[in-house]
């Protein structure tokens, strides 16, 4: 080794020699950089002990004159506020935490096939009917009943009053340049209502109604050796005090006998079902407690339950179709028990509206029979009358591309500038036929 490099290395032994024996072992190793195996800082700290001596001398320091006499005489401070009792903000009989296992006491081998308000049937209102042992009645129209009561129905300025109405919920209702579809299809459906308890001048039962939003209804029953259950909560309820009439005469009740059910061989009908092992057997619910004034569902209405962007409307209705009937199983297994496997001699009635805000579908579900297990027999009804658009609504708003220039440093980038809103929009081909459809829905059982 020449001279110059035995100086060299004996410098850099006395400027490390204060270091630890690891940091300087480190720096003598080898010319290592920032980041790589061999690097570490020499970063000067206090021991542990030492640091535990700082905070300690700290909250001594921190401590009032009047607590350190306390503390030296043993008294407990006044000015202590006691621990809060901690209450939990939910009921033991709504607890959803439990234990997906064997040890659950509502644990079952087999599983049981649940709809709620997340599933969609891929295969439509066709194995909605399938799941619930139904006909589809009236080719694509409401009762008979239904389209002469909404044909005769009419108060004061009722055009006007639904173009209002439309114009306040998709351009009035919030600052904001462009109000969501959840948002004007629930407004839409709320200011609907309000028009038709106009209608209360004419038929003083309307005052007999309710209105129950977020509500809880459950219904089991078995297709086969499949136990079925539909639970959850569907969107707005309106219940009235007294049961609706039956839509169709025993005569066609009885012709639903010779009606075949819908296959989907080979997929099995609970195919888009979810599977639980855990479950209570027949569990029915109606949403309401005994002695309830106005028990009895008459129409529910889904709205805002889904993102209408991904969700078709083939699923929407399927989903109407089961919550109504939901509604009827579970009144008619607490009126008749819950192991009734029999025909009713006066059937139970309930309705469901779909919306968007701008399309309608108006569904009624007639339960007829209990016996649900078989495909023969006689089967349940529902009526469907979809495709109903209660304006133009192709384009609502007008959007426009802009460039921003970047600098040296970013990328141009491009930005979406909304314009205002169509001052037409919810006005141009206005359908009066879809609102009198809701009318004579809201109406009916108070005529």
């Amino acid at each position: 080794m020449s001279t110059a490099a035995c100086s060299l290395s004996s410098g850099l032994a006395r400027r490390v020699s204060g270091l630890c024996p690891p940091c300087s072992l480190g720096l003598l190793a080898g010319p290592f950089t920032r980041g790589q195996p061999g690097w570490s800082n020499p970063v000067r700290c206090y021991r542990p002990e030492k640091k535990r001596q700082i905070r300690e001398r700290t909250k001594e320091n921190r401590k009032t004159a009047a607590r350190k006499i306390y503390e030296i005489h043993g008294l407990e401070s006044p000015y202590k506020i006691p621990p809060k009792e901690k209450i939990e903000d939910y009921h033991p009989l709504y607890l959803n935490r439990v234990t997906m296992d064997e040890t659950h006491q509502h644990y079952h081998e087999q599983k049981t096939y649940i709809f709620n308000h997340l599933c969609r049937l891929e295969e439509g209102v066709d194995q909605a009917l399938w799941l619930t042992k139904s006909k589809l009645m009236g080719e694509g129209q409401m009762p008979e009943r239904l389209q002469e009561l909404a044909a005769r129905l009419e108060f004061p300025d009722m055009e006007e009053r639904v173009l209002r109405s439309i114009r306040k919920c998709r351009q009035f209702d919030t600052p904001s340049k462009l109000i969501p579809v959840q948002r004007f299809s629930y407004r839409q459906n709320m200011d609907f209502i309000r028009l038709c308890q106009l209608m209360v001048g004419q038929y003083p039962a309307l005052l007999h109604r309710a209105q129950t939003d977020g509500y809880y209804v459950a219904a089991a029953w078995h297709r086969g050796e499949d136990p079925i259950q539909i639970r959850g909560r569907s969107g707005l309820l309106v219940s009235s005090a007294s049961p609706l009439e039956r839509l169709a005469s025993p005569e066609e009740v009885a012709q639903t006998v010779e009606h075949e059910l819908p296959s989907f061989y080979p997929l099995a009908p609970t195919i888009d079902l979810l599977t639980r092992n855990i479950y209570k057997e027949n569990h029915n619910c109606t949403g309401f407690f005994e002695g309830a004034p106005f028990p009895h569902a008459h129409t529910v209405f889904i709205h805002d339950a889904e993102d209408w962007c991904r969700v078709s409307m083939r699923h929407i209705n399927a989903k109407g179709v089961m919550f109504a009937f939901a509604n009827a199983l579970a009144r008619a297994k607490l009126k008749y028990g819950v192991d009734a496997t029999f025909d009713l001699e006066e059937p139970i009635v309930t309705q469901s509206v779909v919306s968007t805000g701008v399309k309608f579908t108006f569904i009624q579900v007639q339960l007829n029979t209990l016996n649900l297990s078989s495909d023969d027999g006689v089967k349940n009804m529902v009526w469907l009358d979809e495709g109903n658009v209660l304006y133009d609504d192709h384009y609502p708003v007008v959007f426009r591309i802009f460039k921003r220039q970047g600098s040296r440093h970013t990328k141009p980038s491009y930005k979406k500038k909304m314009h205002n809103r169509d001052p037409d929009l919810g006005c141009r081909d206005l359908n009066m036929d879809v609102f009198r459809k809701f009318l004579a829905c809201y109406v009916y059982g108070a005529d």
